[in-house]
């Protein structure tokens, strides 16, 4: 891909790899020990200046998570890639445009929510995404295990616990309406704050610790059904 930009739609290429093909996923990580280099804001003043590599380590440094926030609001492992991939292709081509009024970080997680609830309402209008049955729940296989990226190694037995709980966490989080799904994951999955909160949903604060409340106790009573 040039700097210019092409026509094209890139599938899995663009610098730094971007979001690893499926057998490769547990390799989203930073290595173990690794030290960053620079800030977001020094990686993308070098990328400005026309390092590709710039950005190649801002890609290798929030593609865990943006996956996983994708897959998170989204529940499905290849429309998940595919989001995260189409948000660092967008995040590519404007970055030009980024007037650094908030985060790099928070600048990206809106072009992955806007990208994942887009694709949600079209599988939706078509039929392909419907909710999980409180009386039938679905019964995961390998292929659709819960895919979040862990930053550590479980033992077999704890591994095999938190998946279990990972499941059901995140069926629970597809029964919620979706503008109560992105902000549990924004704010307890996440960890954001109220402020980047609303910048990543462009609300005011009120508005996002209301929505917020209602997504609790939501959340709470599906758990409840589902535990």
């Amino acid at each position: 891909m040039n700097r210019q930009g092409t026509t094209s739609k890139p599938t899995r290429n663009i610098p730094g790899g971007v979001v690893s093909k499926e057998t490769e996923i547990d390799r989203i990580v930073q290595e173990p020990g690794r030290r960053e280099e620079g800030s977001d804001a020094e990686l993308i003043a070098q990328f400005l200046a026309g390092s590709e590599e710039a950005f190649n380590r801002l890609v290798l440094r929030h593609q865990r998570r943006a996956y996983n926030i994708a897959y998170r609001f989204l529940s499905q492992h290849e429309d998940a890639l595919e989001v995260a991939q189409d948000a660092f292709v967008r995040a590519y081509r404007s970055l030009r445009r980024f007037k650094g009024k908030s985060s790099f970080k928070t600048w990206l997680y809106k072009i992955i929510l806007n990208l994942a609830r887009n694709r949600y309402r079209r599988k939706v209008s078509r039929g392909e995404h419907r909710k999980v049955s409180l009386d039938n729940p679905k019964r995961y296989d390998d292929s659709e295990a819960v895919r979040e990226i862990e930053d550590e190694k479980l033992s077999p037995t704890r591994e095999l616990d938190g998946r279990e709980i990972q499941e059901q966490i995140q069926r629970g989080l597809m029964r919620l309406a979706a503008e109560h799904r992105q902000v549990i994951v924004l704010r307890h999955i996440e960890g954001l704050s109220y402020e980047e909160m609303t910048q990543v949903l462009q609300c005011a604060e009120g508005t996002v610790k209301s929505r917020l409340h209602r997504a609790r106790l939501e959340l709470r009573d599906v758990l409840r059904d589902l535990l």
